[in-house]
């Protein structure tokens, strides 16, 4: 299960982000979260990441740039870090 939680200028993710927890709900709930005072995307509590997980996270980074703003992800899980740089997509998150 993925849970997701506004606090202050950040969302924090916690759980399991693959493609058994990322649903129709979750994408938006996150949407929903992901205004423009949004600065940060904390994924310290994030386990068990696959290529579901990564694309959810471009597709946040999409939906910032479509409204002209920018969030930044922190404590990324060293797994999701392998899988972005498998799959060529590492430079394109903006780390913090």
């Amino acid at each position: 299960m993925i849970e997701i939680k506004k606090q202050q200028k950040q969302l924090l993710l916690s759980g399991e982000l693959s493609r058994k927890t990322i649903n129709n709900s979750f994408e938006k709930k996150v949407s929903r979260l992901l205004t423009k005072e949004i600065e940060l995307v904390d994924l310290s509590a994030v386990s068990n990441v696959d290529t579901a997980g990564l694309a959810s996270l471009l597709l946040m980074l999409e939906q910032t740039i479509k409204r002209s703003h920018t969030i930044h992800f922190t404590n990324i899980p060293q797994e999701l870090l392998n899988l972005a740089k498998l799959s060529a997509v590492d430079k394109f998150l903006p780390i913090k």
